[in-house]
């Protein structure tokens, strides 16, 4: 009996015991005032050992220069106009030698008409002279010494001719340069006589429009002439600096100038325009190439950094052929720069 109440009792205290530590309350902690989280931070990842940086995204390329044509062992002499044919052929004006002269593709001279002269098919004084051809493969020669546009099949036979020195309708003072539209209508651009005039496929007077001036469709020293495939006329005036748009009825459009991105003042020469409209046009003066859209937007252009790394020595013609090939004429150094566009 003794030994019953003595676990009993034992039992109670360790009850009492158990219960005590349960209730008996733990110190209070002070919580931290609760901080905003700190912001993000973007870090550059650390290459690991043997792996390579992502390179910075590279610039598009930019025309590549195939070859050039010097016409060797011959030499050209003050080079202007250049046209290709749908064959492919390359025919230049060699207005230093009163020469056309004719290139393969890969720019080996096939042929020269060279006939001295103001008789059907000669050349007297191409200076400056430029050239079109037609969608059948017509070329048009301003062959300028005889105040006259000559005609020839793609062979160099004489077709027919007009012109006469003067400045009444269809005649010429210094006739430059020459474009053919989408309908076979010739334009003639005439420094000595600022007009435009335009004739049809057998050289037959239409209209001209132009005068003396610096307002908008007025001529100074109109060289370079181009039709795009809507008929629009773009007209470079060495003299004025600009180069003006006309639409198919020969109103005026617009005008802009060339160098001003940068801020320099640029003298346009020769005009090319390609199948999506935009527009090519060298810089006689500080030898380069600016390309615009067909409202005169700037775009790109084939260009140095500097007036000393220009890549042309007094640009004037160009053309593209169906490879997407750009050929340049380099009047002051003779030769053709012939670039892949990309």
């Amino acid at each position: 009996m003794k030994t019953a109440s003595l676990l009993l009792l034992l039992g109670v205290i360790f009850l009492s015991a158990c219960g005590s530590e349960s209730i008996t309350p733990e110190p209070q902690s002070i919580s931290e005032p609760t901080l905003p989280p700190e912001p993000t931070r973007t870090l550059e990842p650390t290459p690991l050992p043997g792996s390579t940086e992502t390179p910075e995204p590279e610039e598009p390329a930019g025309p590549n220069l195939l070859f050039e044509i010097t016409n060797n062992p011959d030499g050209m002499k003050e080079p202007y106009g250049i046209a290709i044919n749908s064959e492919g052929s390359i025919f230049v004006t060699d207005a230093g030698n009163s020469h056309v002269l004719v290139f393969d593709a890969d720019g080996n001279l096939t042929s020269t008409w060279d006939a001295q002269g103001s008789g059907e098919g000669e050349f007297n004084s191409l200076g400056f002279g430029g050239l079109a051809i037609d969608s059948n493969d017509n070329i048009f020669v301003a062959d300028n010494g005889n105040h006259r546009i000559q005609k020839f099949d793609k062979d160099g036979n004489f077709l027919l001719q007009w012109g006469s020195e003067g400045t009444g309708d269809g005649q010429f003072i210094r006739a430059i340069g020459v474009a053919v539209d989408g309908n076979g209508d010739v334009y003639v651009t005439d420094d000595g006589n600022p007009f435009v005039q335009k004739f049809d496929n057998e050289g037959n007077f239409i209209m001209k429009w132009g005068g003396e001036g610096d307002g908008d469709g007025q001529f100074s020293h109109a060289t370079g002439i181009a039709v795009d495939l809507y008929g629009n006329i773009f007209v470079s005036d060495y003299e004025n600096k600009i180069v003006q748009k006309f639409d198919s009825n020969s109103d005026f459009v617009t005008a802009w100038k060339m160098g001003e991105d940068m801020n320099l003042k640029g003298i346009p020469e020769a005009i090319f325009v390609d199948a999506e409209g935009s527009v090519y046009v060298t810089d006689y003066s500080l030898g380069r190439i600016q390309v615009f859209d067909n409202n005169g937007n700037f775009l790109w252009a084939l260009s140095g950094k500097k007036i000393l790394d220009m890549p042309f020595n007094r640009p004037t013609g160009m053309a593209i052929d169906s490879n997407g090939r750009l050929f340049v004429v380099n009047q002051a150094s003779n030769k053709i720069s012939v670039y892949q566009l990309p």
